[in-house]
């Protein structure tokens, strides 16, 4: 049995390479992860996991984001970081996240009569699905699986590589406003287009990367560069998600300063759907 599955090695090894050899290796080992990974799409090796978010202030569930993870027949819970990057690299990201939309559809759909109020859900987004419009139609039959306004579909845009401001991203991004999807760039204050991106796209929603919200009461200096980032987006009237909350502290702060929505271990870890559904219904 173990023998008709390609073993991860390669591309543990890929994402393990010292980083002036990453060019030559993926030259060499690219077949081989690239036959894993397609192989792995057809056995739906690829699942969703489901991270809570919570309102700022009363802290129940306002919603979830989608996370990918590959489970294995062989290696289980492959870490994410072992596989995003090659994917996206690939552009079988593609391919792999309208299938992680069709399974959270036909996982949460069901349930969807029963939320309380539009339930927000989140799926991350890169470069590589915005060449064309095939996101619009994705996007449009993820919306259509669920009760009429009990969801609010979440695009999070991810800065591993680049989005143009084309002609083409522009339509794109008006079309799925028109839809009623809304847009969050994932990660802000990390990346090196952020504000770029604010001026450039209509965005609904920043979230604040964990590595500020970690250092509430140790480190001054990402203290202050976290209060310029929730001044921004209040004089800019967009929403924020802090991610990473993992203390009673942390989580004080940012209501205290207005902070929208909150994501991190001390409201839910990752969890696979039928735990997640569980806990759905608590909430």
């Amino acid at each position: 049995m173990k023998s008709e599955y390609p073993p991860l090695f390669s591309l543990l090894l890929f994402f393990g390479a010292v980083s002036g050899s990453i060019g030559h290796f993926l030259q060499k080992r690219t077949l081989s992860p690239r036959r894993e990974m397609q192989r792995a799409m057809e056995a739906a090796e690829f699942i969703p996991y489901f991270q809570p978010v919570v309102h700022g202030a009363s802290k129940q569930w306002s919603g979830c984001e989608v996370l990918m993870r590959w489970n294995h027949p062989n290696e289980g819970l492959v870490r994410p970081d072992l596989f995003i990057p090659f994917a996206e690299y690939s552009g079988l990201i593609v391919p792999m996240t309208r299938a992680l939309m069709q399974q959270t559809a036909a996982l949460l759909a069901p349930l969807s009569a029963s939320f309380k109020a539009p339930f927000h859900i989140g799926i991350n987004i890169t470069a590589s699905h915005c060449r064309n419009l095939d996101l619009v139609e994705d996007c449009h039959a993820f919306i259509e699986a669920f009760a009429p306004g009990s969801i609010s579909l979440v695009l999070e845009l991810t800065e591993r590589e680049l989005i143009e401001p084309t002609a083409m991203t522009h339509q794109l991004f008006e079309q799925l406003h028109k839809l009623g999807v809304m847009i969050a760039i994932d990660d802000f204050g990390t990346g090196h287009s952020s504000l770029g991106y604010l001026r450039q796209f209509n965005v609904d929603f920043l979230k604040i990367d964990q590595s500020f919200v970690a250092m509430i009461g140790v480190d001054a200096l990402s203290r202050h560069i976290l209060d310029t980032i929730i001044e921004l987006s209040a004089k800019l009237d967009l929403a924020i998600v802090a991610e990473g909350v993992e203390t009673a502290e942390q989580s004080d702060y940012l209501t205290a300063h207005g902070v929208n929505f909150l994501q991190g271990y001390l409201f839910g870890r990752p969890m696979p759907a039928a735990e997640f559904i569980n806990a759905l219904s608590h909430h």
